[in-house]
């Protein structure tokens, strides 16, 4: 059996995503949770952060449990940790599944046998690194909001494409609601890129360009991005 580990961090929506996974059927070894995450030096928020856990509560988890297999999780700083290191070379992974951590240093990526792959919640062609969803917005690119898996390599977002899918937007759709309806197509879509990993077929196509690299949106334009999108979708037309 493959030995397939997750990386993520504690959240709703990764929560979510690892109790599909296994709905699915598909068996992990283990579940890394970063602890240790990397902190903006200025205001990202409060703005709509409630709105958006409170979404995501009452519809990720109406027929989904919450709770995950104490036994499946280990706590770590970060997954390049002197004890991440160490339990994964006892574990000696095939698979990696990345969503929502930091930077992997290539020492670890290099102890998985068939690497990692890594969910972006953007279109990494455009828009690499943090916050994709709301850089695209604040840019007036619509068309550019969706999820890439795609493979790990040393540098952020610019690994191989395995499956890329757009968001496709609805009248009176709020921004406190993208990052619940890009989670579900993340799992849709790693779904399928295990699969075809676990039947021999999963296929890479490069990125035709290398796209821009954003950082953490500072308040200031997280609420014009709000606004903006707001005002988009109640505008379509349907």
């Amino acid at each position: 059996m493959k030995k397939i580990i997750v990386v993520s961090s504690d959240t709703p929506h990764h929560r979510y995503f690892i109790n599909f996974l296994l709905k699915q059927g598909i068996h992990l070894t283990g579940c890394f949770f970063e602890n240790n995450p990397v902190l903006p030096g200025f205001a990202t928020g409060p703005l709509f952060e409630e709105e958006e856990k409170e979404f995501e509560e009452t519809h990720f988890f109406v027929e989904m449990n919450k709770d995950l297999p104490t036994s499946l999780i280990s706590q770590v700083s970060t997954v390049n940790s002197p004890q991440s290191l160490e339990t994964l070379k006892e574990l000696r992974p095939d698979l990696g599944i990345v969503f929502g951590t930091g930077k992997i240093n290539l020492n670890i990526i290099n102890l998985f046998k068939s690497g990692l792959i890594n969910v972006h919640r953007g279109i990494s062609q455009e828009y690499r690194g943090l916050d994709s969803d709301l850089w695209a917005i604040y840019h007036s690119d619509y068309d550019n909001l969706g999820v890439t898996i795609h493979k790990v390599d040393p540098t952020l977002d610019t690994g191989d494409i395995v499956y890329q899918e757009k968001l496709e937007l609805r009248k009176g759709m709020e921004i406190h609601q993208i990052r619940y309806y890009t989670t579900l197509i993340a799992t849709h879509l790693v779904i399928k890129a295990v699969s075809d990993y676990l039947n021999h077929r999963m296929d890479f196509r490069p990125q035709e360009k290398r796209g821009r690299y954003y950082s953490f949106m500072p308040l200031k334009l997280k609420k014009i991005a709000r606004l903006k999108f707001n005002k988009y979708c109640s505008d379509i037309h349907e």
